[in-house]
């Protein structure tokens, strides 16, 4: 197979990014009441889902007359009934880029302000991805903030073009199950061409919930990647392979480290085929092809500042290796997502990490499987020679996932604790690197009941399977419908009303945000810092807080300590906006240099005195 998705993946993404323009131009011109702006989106949201529809029926209806299935249909296709199950179970409205209220919860809220800032900085050479305005004066990175670099510095250079405050996530989700759908419909085409079998085995990785449970940690919603890695792996190749893993790897580098490991983990399973295998690579040959891919994710991460912190501590705490870890009943614990099996208790609070529930449907598939191999003919010996090197590595990544905690349901079986393992520290949600081995899982099965029967009879048992799947997991998906629907754009209210601020701060007398104290440095009597990180991004401020998935807890600690003593000796300067909590109020305005407080929406900010002069 010689033909690539190169061309149809370009398509798609054109499209997207038109896509992105109509909701930007338009929807903000749209002066009406928010519950007419309900009506608005459902409108669109309406008249996207028939044109999407209309569009799988089109390809059905060729496919039929022309007796085939090319792989640009197939890619179309695949894209179509991704975007049909984000549009229906999540929300068209997310992708409008001045939609922001929705992300100003849990993970999303610093995934949102790590862009949020990034856009309104200037560039840092060599390390592109640098944030100074966050954490200020430490800093921090655009990888730190898991704000999908890739996103952020396409989008960066046409600030100036792009609202004040523009969101992309919204863009991103709806990309990653479009690409979800293409590289299902790619693996599944490797099996048939049987444009109906594709469509029904498409959507189980769509449906998957492994990938849906993940709606909250968005860089990590990008499972089209080891899609596109299996289906690297298992594709004919009649070319050299190198550029399409640089492709996908750096792609993945550019995205999250996590699914760059599996990557590069799927990469050295490849490669070992080849060498092992097939004999068509001798061992430097790919050797030297993986280590040209891992010294390019290396300089992706340096120039995206992954290097930055060097005394990492997790922002939700120091959570040793193994609390984050994968169950050994994972694949069965529905966690919430079947409405057949119910929930098996879990060893740590941490083991939502590990969350692989394949869903009743797949279980089903997976026993006809097994019968078929065990009535039929069975498995060929070139077939099982293929797998083996994945197979290896998969027995790696199961391993890394249940960790050094090996548990069952409630039972801690083995922890091993050794300071050796403290070198996986950044990779502590060990859980994770299960989600290959779930996808394998699934690819072979359903390619099992492909091959082994007749496309009606494939047909049929798929159908019947899919149905059970969405029947078991459909109060998970109402579920999550509900969660994404309007309330939630509403629900967010900025504290932050008063004119004055934008008038004080346009003004570009002021260049910092400090907030005394910190939620760096105190975890009570601490000030929202979320609409004051909004404020200070949207002028190219820095502000004193925020939160990251690392942080340099040596720098953050004596930060605190050094602030604290700037306190009480009063020390503050001309260039700063202080928003101090009432707690601090008193001591704070027994500074050495004259200040000026006002409250203004319930927050106390003060500024010296001459620079208030100064901007009157």
């Amino acid at each position: 197979m010689n033909t690539t998705p190169v061309k149809p993946f370009l398509l798609l993404s054109v499209f997207i990014i038109a896509y992105l323009i109509i909701l930007q131009i338009l929807l903000p011109t749209i002066q009406i009441t928010p519950h007419a702006l309900i009506d608005q989106y459902a409108y669109i949201e309406n008249i996207s889902i028939k044109l999407l529809l209309a569009l799988v029926l089109a390809i059905f209806l060729v496919s039929i007359l022309t007796k085939r299935s090319s792989i640009l249909m197939t890619v179309i296709l695949g894209a179509t009934l991704g975007m049909l199950f984000f549009i229906i179970v999540l929300n068209i409205k997310m992708i409008d880029p001045t939609q922001i209220n929705w992300l100003m919860y849990e993970d999303m809220q610093w995934h949102f302000m790590g862009s949020h800032f990034f856009r309104h900085e200037v560039w840092n050479f060599p390390i592109i991805g640098k944030i100074t305005g966050i954490y200020f004066p430490i800093g921090t990175s655009i990888g730190l903030t898991d704000s999908i670099p890739l996103f952020a510095l396409i989008f960066k250079p046409f600030t100036a073009l792009l609202p004040d405050d523009f969101q992309y996530i919204g863009l991103w989700l709806f990309t990653c199950f479009a690409l979800q759908g293409v590289f299902a419909a790619l693996l599944i085409r490797l099996r048939s061409k049987n444009i109906f079998i594709i469509a029904i085995g498409s959507l189980f990785f769509i449906l998957s919930p492994v990938l849906l449970a993940r709606i909250n940690h968005l860089a990590l919603c990008a499972h089209w990647l080891l899609l596109a890695g299996l289906w690297l792996y298992f594709r004919t190749w009649n070319s050299k392979p190198l550029w399409s893993w640089l492709f996908f790897i750096s792609l993945s580098a550019f995205i999250h480290p996590y699914l760059t490991v599996m990557m590069l983990g799927l990469a050295t399973a490849f490669y070992a085929r080849l060498w092992l295998i097939e004999r068509s690579y001798t061992a430097i040959s790919a050797l030297g092809q993986l280590l040209l891919l891992a010294s390019t994710t290396l300089f992706i991460w340096w120039i995206l500042g992954y290097f930055l912190v060097t005394n990492q501590s997790n922002m939700a705490g120091h959570a040793a290796l193994g609390h984050y870890s994968m169950n050994l009943l994972s694949l069965f614990n529905p966690m919430g997502w079947s409405m057949l099996l119910k929930n098996i208790p879990l060893a740590t609070e941490g083991q939502y990490e590990g969350f692989n529930y394949l869903g009743i449907g797949v279980f089903l598939m997976g026993f006809w499987a097994i019968y078929e191999l065990l009535s039929r003919k069975s498995v060929r010996i070139a077939t099982l020679k293929k797998l083996l090197p994945l197979g290896i590595i998969c027995v790696v990544f199961t391993i890394f996932a249940i960790s050094n905690k090996v548990t069952i349901g409630d039972t801690i079986l083995i922890d091993y604790q050794n300071n050796l393992l403290n070198l996986l520290t950044p990779f502590q949600s060990s859980g994770r690197f299960f989600w290959p081995v779930n996808y394998l899982l699934l690819f072979l099965v359903i390619s099992l009941l492909i091959v082994r029967n007749k496309p009606r009879i494939a047909i049929i048992y798929l159908s019947f399977a899919l149905t059970i799947q969405v029947f078991d997991s459909y109060e998970m998906y109402r579920s999550v419908n509900n969660s994404h629907r309007e309330a939630n754009f509403y629900s967010w209210e900025n504290p932050l009303k008063s004119s004055y601020w934008d008038k004080k701060l346009s003004a570009n007398i002021y260049q910092h945000i400090t907030l005394i104290p910190p939620n760096i440095c105190e975890k009570t009597d601490v000030i929202p810092y979320l609409p004051f990180s909004l404020l200070a991004g949207r002028y190219g401020m820095t502000i004193n807080s925020g939160l990251a998935a690392r942080i340099d807890i040596e720098k953050i600690i004596q930060y605190c300590q050094t602030s604290f003593v700037d306190i009480r000796e009063g020390k503050v300067t001309d260039d700063t906006v202080y928003i101090v909590h009432h707690n601090y109020l008193d001591n704070f305005k027994q500074t050495k240099i004259p200040i000026v407080c006002a409250k203004i929406d319930g927050f106390n900010a003060c500024v010296t005195e001459h620079s208030f002069k100064k901007w009157q």
